[in-house]
């Protein structure tokens, strides 16, 4: 294992066990302070009775008095102690999931599920890019749906623009080398998430809320309760002065049947302005967060956090605007202060278009806060596995060919653990060549591809790539790998890997400025020796020295011959070794077709017949 890596795996776990040492300390302080607190309670009504029983009645005011006093106190200590004790328990939690991704501890990482994957993507299905176990799932620490589906959108990359690509990755390099700030980003979100409730709305609910709702003008009914409003007050106070007989009486009725008249015109405000209230509550400690963290001054995160701090008035003072407002809205939580509040004044009418008013301006407000929140979130996830992985490196699509369409020095696949990880090197020189992957069963063909791919998706993304040195063009990326069977659209396998490969030869002849980097593993696996050897054969001439570069792995050895007939491809291979009954692999990629096969020894291994 690469020494930068163990430090940085030492050095987590070192706080790892700092942070459980505090947890559990802070854990047993809370339960004495809760044995204290219920000693304090037993003591202070003893007191109180014994005060009330035997002394002056002053006595007995002042032990109530000093009662709440100190165990109102008892009770604020012990709620920040379980703030802190929460908060320090989160920390651990983050730095031993960086544990966990660093060493591949997939049931210890979660999995959020994208929610805006196409399902005729040229290659999400293929590359180990989503699903479990995936480079998904290592790579997201995202708090939010919509972090996750931004990360995602960054992965699938179909057509990468080399100048957005250059733009993220210089942020994403900046924030690889803020840990701290990353973590306490993370913090913020997961502290204020974990009150969240099943019956809660999502934020992103709540932007849908927000967009879809229209403005009210209940100004006519206002001015009319208003007005039998004033009246009532004004009247009851001279009634209860003795200058007027009861007139209230006959307003109040007045204000009661036309308040009820109109009383669905306010109907669902304590559910939305509670919704409102929680989330952006929640996503308030997010953004002050963002507001008051001292940038680097020219720095490219300074730049992109800019809409949190460079406003007149912060998104943390707007938001707190909207809550107040959503508070006062709710007071239907409590039935009896909302029939008094209601009785004196239209309330809940006032509240419904003062909200109305104020949504109409938060709902696109909100939309850029979170859109760029989604966008950091997904660029933090790509630089932390940067940090956890300092031996992958950064790489940008070059426009313009320097050298070769593709180069990659020691390229490795994320996904598989570093003991048992096995580079390998490869170079493309111009666009057409096509590179045909002979190999016996178990020797790595799929796995290559794979590691091609991934690492091509990763480069795309902005973020590293696992190699010592790696460049390309930038491509369309496609594959045929993970082929599979359709029993709801009555497609069978062979057919399934037809379509796809027929997708591929529309790529190569759309004329696209973008050249294609395909990949196709056992190629027509679906049918049978003779037409699958005459089917690959006429696929590998057809795509030869189009608008794009690809690998083919094939088990059809006679395929190689077509190396001395189509200039543009050469033949490469992966290959066993066998010492008695044992075989080996070296997972290594050489040149020409592959000298031997496997089939029959597994055969015979297992107990077959051969």
């Amino acid at each position: 294992m690469n020494h930068t890596v163990q430090s940085l795996q030492q050095a987590l776990k070192n706080q790892v066990r700092r942070l459980q040492k505090q947890s559990s300390k802070l854990d047993r302080q809370s339960q004495r302070l809760s044995l204290f607190r219920l000693a304090a309670f037993v003591g202070g009504l003893a007191l109180i009775y014994l005060a009330g029983s035997y002394g002056p009645e002053w006595s007995f005011w002042l032990v109530i008095i000093a009662f709440l006093a100190g165990f109102y106190q008892l009770i604020t200590l012990h709620r920040r102690l379980e703030q802190t004790s929460k908060k320090f328990s989160v920390w651990k939690e983050i730095r031993q999931k960086h544990l966990s991704r660093q060493s591949l501890q997939w049931d210890d990482l979660p999995y959020r599920k994208p929610g805006n994957l196409s399902q005729n993507h040229p290659f999400a299905q293929d590359l180990d890019i989503i699903g479990q176990q995936s480079l998904l799932q290592l790579i997201d620490s995202g708090n939010y749906q919509g972090s996750t589906d931004r990360l995602t959108e960054l992965l699938l990359t179909e057509q990468p623009n080399p100048q957005d690509i250059a733009g993220r990755q210089k942020i994403i390099k900046e924030l690889a080398a803020l840990p701290t700030f990353r973590d306490k980003l993370h913090l913020m979100a997961r502290l204020h998430q974990k009150k969240k409730l099943d019956s809660d709305w999502s934020l992103e609910e709540l932007r849908e809320h927000l967009n879809q709702a229209k403005e009210v003008n209940h100004s006519g009914t206002l001015l009319v309760l208003g007005s039998l409003a004033t009246a009532n007050i004004v009247l009851a106070i001279l009634y209860f002065t003795g200058l007027v007989p009861p007139y209230v009486l006959f307003s109040l009725v007045a204000y009661l049947v036309y308040y009820n008249f109109n009383s669905g015109k306010s109907e669902g405000l304590f559910e939305e302005s509670s919704q409102i209230k929680k989330q952006l509550s929640r996503f308030n400690a997010v953004l002050r967060y963002l507001e008051n963290y001292h940038y680097r001054s020219g720095s490219n995160l300074e730049d992109f956090c800019s809409i949190y701090w460079s406003q007149d008035e912060s998104p943390s003072q707007y938001i707190h605007t909207i809550i107040r407002i959503s508070s006062a809205a709710s007071a239907q939580q409590s039935d009896v202060i909302w029939m008094l509040l209601n009785l004196i004044v239209p309330w809940d009418l006032y509240f419904t278009q003062k909200l109305s008013t104020y949504k109409q301006e938060l709902g696109p407000r909100l939309s850029q806060w979170m859109d760029q929140f989604y966008e950091l979130e997904a660029l933090s996830s790509l630089a932390n596995f940067k940090w956890l992985n300092p031996d992958y490196t950064f790489s940008l699509p070059e426009e313009e060919r320097t050298k070769y369409a593709f180069c990659a020095k020691k390229m490795g696949h994320p996904l598989i653990p570093r003991d048992e990880k096995v580079a390998n090197d490869l170079t493309i020189s111009e666009k057409g060549e096509l590179l045909l992957i002979t190999g016996s069963n178990m020797a790595g063909k799929s796995t290559f591809l794979r590691t091609i791919g991934i690492n091509l998706a990763l480069c795309f993304s902005g973020g590293p790539v696992d190699a010592e040195a790696f460049s390309t063009l930038p491509f369309r990326l496609y594959s045929s790998i993970n082929v599979s069977d359709s029993l709801n659209n009555g497609l069978s396998h062979f057919y399934a890997e037809v379509k796809q490969l027929h997708g591929l030869l529309n790529m190569l002849e759309d004329r696209h400025p973008m050249p294609v980097f395909f990949l196709v593993d056992e190629i027509y696996r679906g049918t049978n020796n003779r037409e699958r050897l005459q089917g690959s054969r006429a696929f590998l001439q057809k795509v030869a020295n189009k608008n794009g570069v690809g690998l083919v792995s094939t088990h059809d050895l006679e395929l190689a011959q077509l190396e001395g007939s189509i200039p543009q491809l050469s033949n490469w291979h992966f290959s066993e070794t066998i010492e008695g009954n044992k075989m080996s692999f070296t997972y290594k990629l050489k040149p020409g077709p592959c000298p031997s096969t496997n089939a029959l020894k597994i055969m015979q291994q297992e107990g077959l017949p051969t």
